[in-house]
């Protein structure tokens, strides 16, 4: 007969055997989740914006939305490595520097 799950640690290694995620941070991937959702969902109604026949941009506003999705696809990027670091803490150095990475990309692109 197996020993019953009543300890969080041993839940949290249940759960999620290959991720190092404890009980602790645990509360803050939902909300970790919720700035890549919330992006996504950006992404998707500016970009129906973009193709709808019905409404017509002007140049301005259309660089403007194209701008804001291209910024926002950064944020999905940035959004992932957050959840990452809550998951497994012990890579953090490893995400940080891909977050640095990408950053210099971003000024490099200007």
């Amino acid at each position: 007969m197996s020993k019953p799950i009543n300890e969080p640690r041993m839940v949290q290694q249940a759960l999620v055997s290959d991720e190092d995620l404890s009980f602790e941070l645990a509360a803050l991937v939902p909300p970790a989740n919720g700035i890549t959702n919330a992006a996504s969902t950006f992404i998707d109604k500016a970009t129906k914006l973009l193709l709808s026949d019905k409404i017509m941009l002007t140049n301005e506003q259309h660089t403007a939305v194209t701008s804001a999705i291209a910024i926002t696809q950064l944020t999905v990027k940035e959004g992932a490595a957050i959840s990452k670091l809550l998951r497994n803490p012990d890579a953090s150095a490893d995400i940080i520097a891909g977050l640095r990475l990408t950053s210099k990309d971003k000024q490099d692109a200007r």
